[in-house]
């Protein structure tokens, strides 16, 4: 039995805390004993951890100022998210490895937890990031841009990775650390990304280790669609999306039944927003069910949903709330299988958008042809192949020198419309 250490440090979406809880799950299933350090300790309504699993809070990442420059690459995403200070990197690089000495962790697993890694590597314990391609930058020198639909020079991507290192640096030699870890040094060969190469937010690696997205279902209310003769459109918006009340009265403008599924809008708003053709659900829904049946999937670029649709064969409309998404809507968009909702937009466009999506056959086309090339994919799959590569980690060694061979840039995705 090896002890496994699950840390979760940067990013708010649900899909974090679902992948470490499944793998966890996962771990302690295969006699492992797992402690899960989390950014929101907060699990979902009615489940405790499982026998086996402790759960600590992972220490507190301070976000960058209103006044912060847009990140131009992975490093300054970094930079934006807590790392900016010396001092303060290294008050949390000391709480991590307070944390390390504590639990004794035969290997260490990150999703989107660079102080994590930054702290088991000083500690010389076997470590590897999981997540679905964005916070797992590519083996490529500079990293490469995150806002592809800009100009960006690869002296501002190379400076922006040599000032990380410099706050890396301070911070390493504040707590008594002689030789340097760069930030590139934390990513490697055993990182795991689950997702599929041709959603990869960077591009497919050649030596990537894709498999396939680890999905996460909570307890749901069933829901079914009313109509036969209308087109069927499923929603999942956050109304901290740019132009949801727009996205809104667009779905509700369709000649056709939509379910929009709102998490955190107000109940009041929902009521009036609500009409015979769009029902507006505030709480989790069985999704899978849904899609079956629907034409048109609409969201904002989250990886979970959207695969989610693809798998099911449903085009996409998306409106990205953060750089991430963007990047993410873009890999649709050159598959062909969903349209980026960009720029300043109004009911108008986006009913115009939304039935364009719904009309052209290419779309579904497109979407059918990624679920048909994912036919024999499952999310258990997914979980079993992680969480053999998780022990491999440490069970076949380790070697401290894992770094990659460099890829080439991949190709730019198509320009973002604004």
């Amino acid at each position: 039995m090896a002890r496994v250490l699950i840390a979760w440090e940067l990013g708010e979406a649900f899909g974090h805390l679902a992948r470490c809880l499944r793998l966890a799950e996962g771990l302690v299933a295969r006699g492992h004993g797992v402690t899960l350090v989390l950014k929101d300790v907060r699990l979902p309504a009615g489940q405790g951890p499982a026998p086996g699993i402790t759960v600590l809070p992972a220490p507190l990442t301070p976000q960058a100022g209103a006044d912060s420059s847009p990140p131009v690459n992975y490093a300054d995403v970094l930079r934006v998210s807590g790392l900016a200070e010396a001092q303060d990197v290294a008050a949390r690089l000391n709480a991590w490895r307070g944390i390390l000495t504590l639990t004794r962790p035969d290997v260490l697993v990150a999703d989107h937890a660079p102080t994590a890694l930054l702290a088991a590597r000083l500690a010389s314990i076997p470590h590897l990031s999981i997540g679905n391609g964005f916070a797992i930058p590519p083996a490529i020198t500079p990293w490469p841009s995150i806002r592809p639909w800009e100009t960006v020079s690869d002296q501002a991507l190379t400076t922006a990775e040599a000032r990380l290192d410099r706050v890396l640096d301070m911070a390493q030699k504040a707590l008594g650390h002689t030789t340097m870890v760069r930030v590139r040094d934390l990513f490697g060969a055993h990182d795991i990304l689950d997702t599929f190469a041709e959603l990869d937010h960077y591009g497919a690696r050649t030596q990537g280790r894709y498999v396939g997205p680890i999905v996460s279902v909570p307890q749901a209310l069933h829901v079914a669609w009313q109509s036969r003769g209308y087109p069927k459109v499923l929603a999942y918006l956050r109304p901290a999306v740019p132009g949801f009340t727009a996205v809104l009265q667009a779905l509700a403008c369709l000649d056709a039944e939509v379910l929009c599924v709102a998490p955190g809008m107000n109940p009041d708003m929902a009521k009036r927003c609500a009409t015979r053709r769009l029902r507006i659900a505030l709480t989790p829904v069985d999704l899978p069910p849904l899609f079956e049946h629907a034409d048109l999937a609409v969201g904002y670029g989250n990886s979970g949903f959207s695969t989610q649709a693809l798998l099911a064969g449903v085009p996409l409309a998306m409106r990205p709330r953060h750089v991430e998404q963007a990047l993410f809507a873009h890999r649709v968009e050159a598959l062909g299988a969903g349209k980026l909702l960009g720029g300043r937009i109004d009911a108008g466009s986006v009913t115009q958008a939304l039935q364009e999506l719904l009309n052209r056959q290419a779309y579904r086309q497109a979407a059918h042809a990624f679920k048909d090339r994912h036919r024999h994919f499952t999310t258990g799959q997914a979980i079993e192949q992680s969480l053999s590569l998780i022990e491999r980690a440490f069970l076949d060694g380790w070697n401290t020198d894992y770094t990659r061979k460099p890829q080439e840039p991949q190709e730019s995705p198509p320009a973002c419309l604004h």
